[in-house]
């Protein structure tokens, strides 16, 4: 678990502030424009998201020992109630405490997305191996629509325009059109056809997940140090341990109570269970800061979140394995 730990950090800050430091060096030798750097940060992005995410998914589900596809069909279910339960909560807390509409929508963006496809999927690959990692895509499955169909709209609602509704019904074909969604689909159903076809996987594949999967993290995170700006995360400490109480108590337990009741623990040694958890357990994800941006939400409220969630993971992954492995 040491070593699993030991490398989780090195992706994360390593992936983070090379990025960072990247950025800098480059604005102070005027090596390339602005626009360029994004251009960059967005090839990145999609580098990793689209065809490394893929690639590794892909050759996860071609090994993955399905005892029976019934049994986790419930999966990208659970992860749908994860996503939504983080956005719930966030609000019900920001309305609590009296937050104005801005800073709702704020609070609403850093509990409803998560960075559940790369670090978590990293994670479950670091401690659950392959066959953990594989039950990621499956998870996820729903989260993307999700992410667009209700997630985006949502926290329009909070800017100050009106969100009419055939905008939501828009966002909800744009998300089936988007290549994220329909790639992350694709390659999840070519793996299972892999999976239930006589076809053997190389052997190589081996290999090329345990590289690919720490790189699509590392290559995400230097995307994201690479364009972004560091906020004072002082001055919204009290919004960033309310989002990590969401995060990281909330949804879990909630994901965990779920997972039990549909006796996961009880398939594949645990195999769903523990991935659902670790999936729920996981940092704000930067479309939060993207959304932020697009509506003109509190940015610096969620950089702040963005920035306190993803290295309190780090804090928060021994007690979380510690609990995975009671399973």
């Amino acid at each position: 678990m040491a070593f699993a730990l030991l490398k989780t950090f090195l992706v994360l800050v390593v992936g983070i502030f090379s990025g960072y430091l990247f950025q800098k060096l480059v604005d102070k030798n005027y090596w390339i424009t602005p626009k360029s750097k994004k251009e960059i940060s967005i090839f990145l992005q999609k580098l990793g998201m689209l065809w490394f995410v893929s690639v590794t998914y892909i050759g996860s589900l071609w090994i993955f020992k399905i005892e029976s596809i019934i049994e986790i069909i419930s999966m990208p279910f659970v992860g749908a109630v994860s996503t939504i339960t983080g956005g719930f909560f966030a609000v019900i807390i920001a309305k609590y405490y009296h937050y104005n509409r801005i800073d709702i929508g704020s609070m609403f963006t850093c509990g409803y997305f998560a960075n559940s496809v790369t670090l978590g999927g990293m994670v479950c690959f670091f401690y659950l191996g392959e066959e953990g990692y594989a039950l990621v895509p499956i998870f996820t499955f729903l989260i993307r629509l999700l992410y667009y169909g209700l997630g985006y709209p949502i926290a329009h609602m909070y800017a100050e325009d009106f969100v009419e509704q055939k905008e939501t019904i828009k966002k909800i074909i744009e998300a089936i059109k988007d290549p994220f969604f329909y790639v992350g689909v694709g390659s999840v159903l070519v793996g299972i056809s892999l999976n239930l076809s006589s076809l053997e996987r190389p052997e190589i594949y081996t290999t090329i997940n345990k590289i690919l999967i720490p790189l699509t993290t590392f290559i995400l995170l230097f995307s994201i140090g690479l364009t972004f700006k560091f906020s004072r995360v002082y001055k919204y400490l009290k919004e960033c341990f309310l989002i990590s109480l969401v995060k990281f108590i909330v949804v879990p337990a909630t994901i965990l109570l779920i997972a039990l009741l549909l006796d996961y623990q009880s398939i594949s040694q645990g195999l769903p269970l523990k991935v659902s958890l670790i999936m729920s357990a996981m940092p704000v994800a930067f479309n939060s800061v993207i959304a932020a941006n697009i509506y003109n939400l509190n940015v610096d409220l969620v950089n702040s979140c963005w920035i306190f969630t993803t290295f309190a993971v780090l804090f928060i992954l021994p007690l979380l394995i510690f609990v995975v492995n009671l399973f």
